[in-house]
């Protein structure tokens, strides 16, 4: 029961994150908080998805399966447009967040795991491809975010474990987190002007 209300939470998250999109509005950026972006390279593959949904929507429509059933697949097809199309607009309303209090990182509605900066023992610039059919989102304590095709360039060492929250509700603690920015370089430069402002 816990993964199936967990799904649906996360689907009302990410239409949450279509509508801020649509306002043009991020989620979680105030005070002297830096968004630090990681959705750029992902644009293209969320269009084709949508437009390969639509054709398949389409295709369901010419076959006569009944007007019930022909408005059913209809609305499920839109329906997972906007899915869609809510994944993306979350990875651009939900970006790594870097303050003077936290390091958040996040991707779109499906995680979102907040780490005090006293825990962040480094942050720094690391780029590594990982393969896909090795990589696991969790390893010997670290949690691989590879949301962009299996490459990051951001590790975080932690001093203590922090709990990440998976998708469908199950939990892993972990020492080490792995993640991509679009700018890396700006990213550790953010956090460490911030970690100074705080002396």
């Amino acid at each position: 029961m816990g993964a199936l209300r967990s799904h649906f939470r996360n689907e009302a998250r990410t239409l949450a994150g279509l509508w801020l999109y649509l306002r043009r509005r991020q989620d979680g950026v105030d005070g002297d908080a830096v968004a630090v972006p990681y959705g750029a390279g992902g644009k293209a593959i969320f269009v084709i998805f949508a437009v390969v949904s639509l054709v398949e929507a389409g295709l369901f429509w010419l076959i006569d399966f009944g007007l019930f059933a022909d408005l059913l697949l209809l609305a499920l097809g839109i329906y997972s447009v906007l899915l869609i199309f809510g994944i993306y607009a979350g990875t651009v309303v939900r970006p790594h967040v870097i303050s003077s209090r936290e390091l958040r990182v996040r991707y779109s509605s499906f995680y979102d795991v907040r780490i005090p900066r006293e825990n962040v023992a480094a942050l720094r610039h690391a780029k590594e491809s990982h393969d896909p059919l090795k990589a696991k989102a969790f390893r010997d304590e670290t949690w691989l975010s590879h949301d962009n095709y299996y490459e990051t360039n951001l590790v975080a060492e932690l001093r203590e474990p922090v709990t990440v929250t998976r998708p469908l509700g199950k939990t892993e603690s972990v020492r080490v987190v792995k993640f991509h920015a679009d700018d890396p370089k700006a990213a550790v430069a953010a956090f460490e002007r911030l970690g100074s402002d705080r002396v």
